[in-house]
């Protein structure tokens, strides 16, 4: 039978093994707006990339421009569809994220596994106990550009939670809220305790 803490964190114990489910947040209204945001853009990017690949001819000019002119928009076009391109990846994987993405945490007898997953997609990293150190909290600084940026809702968010796996940093919990991510680490470190005693 699973557990909660909070409404999106899920955990159950089964045959000695800990798993524990971390659902993205769920905002309708703007998980619409998003939706919608991404089809426009897809939709203006196609757009651009039809005009660069047919010379701009159909834009119908009432005089044909000159190659000057012709150069000038075809730089333009290049250079907003790396924008595009790079925006567009961004966004349609936060929109696939908050549809069908979650967290998977798996805790055995050695290790500690970890999957961020779309659709089942992902590959799951596994991080044996001996070389674990430190579990934390990241401290957020609401100041910065860096973290309004990355946590905006078109944005996948920024790990709440993080540990030190051969003295690299190894982060997840995305957005999580400062309580939950208390309690979740206060359950992992529980878990990973009684794991080390029945080695």
């Amino acid at each position: 039978m699973a557990k909660w803490i909070g409404d999106r964190i899920s955990h159950a114990d089964e045959k000695g093994i800990t798993t524990i489910v971390i659902r993205p947040i769920k905002n309708n209204w703007k998980e619409w707006l998003l939706t919608f945001w991404v089809f426009s853009f897809t939709f203006i990017g196609l757009v651009m990339i039809y005009l660069l690949f047919t010379d701009f001819e159909a834009l119908n000019y009432a005089e044909t421009p000159d190659v000057e002119t012709k150069e000038n928009q075809t730089i333009y076009a290049i250079v907003f569809i790396a924008f595009w391109a790079y925006f567009e990846y961004k966004t349609v994987k936060s929109l696939l994220w908050y549809k069908y993405g979650k967290e998977l945490i798996m805790i055995d007898h050695e290790a500690l596994s970890i999957k961020k997953s779309i659709m089942s997609y992902g590959k799951a990293n596994r991080y044996f106990f001996e070389n674990i150190k430190e579990f934390y909290q990241v401290k957020e600084e609401p100041l910065s550009f860096n973290n309004f940026f990355e946590n905006a809702y078109w944005s996948l968010g920024t790990d709440s939670l993080a540990f030190k796996y051969f003295n690299k940093n190894k982060s997840f919990g995305r957005r999580l809220p400062e309580q939950e991510g208390r309690l979740l680490l206060r359950l992992i470190d529980d878990r990973v305790k009684k794991r080390l005693k029945k080695k």
